[in-house]
């Protein structure tokens, strides 16, 4: 082999050796994902779920939601429920539709050792959940998260049209 082609062949080795295999990188991420969850609070999640929201509806020219003290009631209440039992469920809409005064109501509900940005790619995910977050007869928003004595979140959000 010519002088240049043990460099070539060692530099390729090097390289090789170096990069870590594609499984390694998704542990990483994965490891970053539980621990940004481990380290969430219940307003930073919900925070962090309102301007994933908003974004995705702002990429399509949607208005953003607002959030709606009604809303956030029943989803933060919901949010706790569930958690406490850690059973997995949707709640019944019709008092929402009763005591805020809503036209339309819809609702998301989704449970993991996840941060907010996988919880809501999740969402992204699922045509039903994805139509409740891009629907534009919502206007306003309540979100609720909690987590349960094992750690995973409950994430509620409950949406309000008039």
């Amino acid at each position: 082999m010519r002088r240049g082609g043990w460099i070539g062949l060692a530099l390729w080795m090097a390289a090789f050796a170096a990069a870590p295999p594609a499984w390694a990188a998704a542990s990483v991420r994965a490891g970053d994902e539980r621990a940004e969850a481990r380290a969430a609070t219940p307003a930073s999640y919900e925070t962090r779920l309102l301007e994933l929201v908003n974004y995705e509806r702002s990429r399509r020219g949607l208005q953003p939601l607002r959030p709606r003290a009604c809303a956030d009631a029943y989803a933060a209440r919901w949010s706790t429920y569930l958690a406490r039992n850690q059973v997995f469920r949707h709640q019944s809409l019709a008092p929402m539709l009763r005591s805020c005064g809503a036209r339309q109501v819809g609702e998301n509900i989704g449970n993991g050792s996840v941060s907010a940005d996988a919880m809501m790619k999740v969402w992204m995910g699922s045509a039903m959940h994805r139509a409740n977050i891009l629907n534009p007869r919502f206007g306003y928003i309540g979100l609720g998260a909690t987590r349960s004595s094992s750690g995973r979140w409950y994430a509620v959000q409950d949406f309000v049209g008039f």
